[in-house]
C-alpha cells in the first residue's frame, strides 16, 4: 500500500524541520512524499532539495507563487500512491499516525477514508483536541456526516484517502478555505468512512497564517462555503430534522464578516438581504453587540 504524502511549502523554513521529522516517525513501509516548493523566498526551497538529496522516497517539484490550492493541486497531479494524504508544512504528525491508520484500509475494504484525531490550534488558547470513538460509517455516508456535523471539521489534513477520490478532483485555486469547498464532494464520493481514535495531527498556530486571520474576504468565502452546503442539503427530505446546527453555523459566519475590522458593508448588506426579516434582525443585533475581529 504505497502513500503519497503532498506538503506545499511556502516560506516556512523554520518549522519545515520538525514536519520532515514527523515524516520520517511515521512506520510506513512504501512511502512517497512530494513537496511543492510554491515559490519561497526564505530558503525553504533549497532545505527541500537537502531532504530529496537524502531521503528517496521525497521528491521535490518547485514552481512559482500560486498559492495552497494550487500547490496540493501539483502534488495531487504528481501523486503514484494507493493513497493520499495531505500535511501543511508547519504543522505534523504524530509517530505511526499513518502507519496505524493506513492498516483500517485493509480491515474495512469497502471505506475510501479514515479520519484521525487532530489537535487544533495548537500552543494557542484556543487548543483543543478532536477526538473520535472508533467508527465505521457505510449507509447514507453523507447524511450521517452531515447529522455528525462533520462540516464543523472539514480539514483535509487529519484524513487518509484512496486515491481514487482524487483522480478528477481538486482544490479551487486562489480560494481561502478550500477545505470547506471539496471536502463535501469527497464525503458523498466515499463509499465507507473509518472514524479512528489512533494518532494525531498537530496542527500548530502560527502568527499570520491564515486561520489566525480574521479578514472580510477569507470570513465571506467560509459563510459562502456553508451556505451553499445548507442549499445542497435542503432538498434531502432524510437531512430536513438535522439542519438546525448547520443554520446556526451560517449565521455564525455571517456575523463574523460584521465584526471584521475591514467589513464590506455593502456587500455585508446584500448577504444579509437574503434572511428572513427575523434571522436579519438578530444577525445585526449580534455584530453590533460582538467586539470587533
Amino acid at each position: 500500500m504505497k502513500l503519497s504524502v503532498i506538503i506545499p511549502v511556502y516560506n516556512v523554513r523554520p518549522y519545515l524541520e520538525g514536519c520532515m521529522k514527523s515524516v520520517f516517525e511515521q512506520q510506513v513501509d512504501d512511502l512517497e512524499v512530494l513537496l511543492v516548493d510554491d515559490g519561497s523566498t526564505d530558503g525553504s526551497g533549497v532545505l527541500c532539495d537537502t531532504y530529496a538529496a537524502r531521503h528517496p522516497q521525497v521528491r521535490v517539484i518547485h514552481q512559482s507563487n500560486q498559492g495552497l490550492s494550487a500547490a496540493r493541486n501539483t502534488g495531487l497531479g504528481r501523486a503514484t500512491g494507493d493513497f493520499i494524504a495531505f500535511l501543511d508544512a508547519d504543522d505534523r504528525v504524530g509517530s505511526g499516525t499513518w502507519g496505524d491508520n493506513l492498516k483500517f484500509f485493509s480491515i474495512y475494504p469497502d471505506i475510501d477514508m479514515v479520519e484521525f484525531p487532530i489537535r487544533e490550534y495548537e500552543n494557542s488558547p484556543r487548543e483543543h483536541l478532536l477526538d473520535f470513538s472508533p467508527r465505521q460509517v457505510t449507509k447514507a455516508v453523507f447524511n450521517d456526516w452531515i447529522i455528525q456535523q462533520g462540516y464543523e471539521h472539514c480539514y483535509v489534513c487529519n484524513k487518509l484517502y484512496r486515491a481514487r477520490l482524487w483522480q478528477s478532483r481538486r482544490f479551487p485555486v486562489g480560494q481561502v478555505f478550500e477545505d470547506t469547498a471539496v471536502m463535501p464532494s469527497i464525503v458523498r464520493d466515499c463509499r465507507g468512512i473509518f472514524y479512528s481514535a489512533k494518532g494525531c495531527y498537530h496542527y500548530l498556530s502560527r502568527p499570520g497564517s491564515i486561520s489566525n486571520s480574521w479578514h472580510y474576504a477569507t470570513c465571506r468565502q467560509l459563510y459562502l462555503n456553508s451556505r451553499k452546503l445548507l442549499s445542497e442539503c435542503a432538498s434531502n427530505a432524510a437531512l430536513a430534522h438535522h439542519l438546525a446546527p448547520l443554520r446556526r453555523a451560517c449565521m455564525n459566519r455571517l456575523v463574523d464578516m460584521g465584526r471584521c475590522r475591514d467589513c464590506d458593508r455593502a456587500d455585508f448588506r446584500r448577504q444579509l438581504s437574503r434572511l428572513p426579516t427575523l434571522q436579519r434582525l438578530i444577525c445585526r443585533l449580534r455584530v453590533l453587540r460582538s467586539p470587533k475581529l
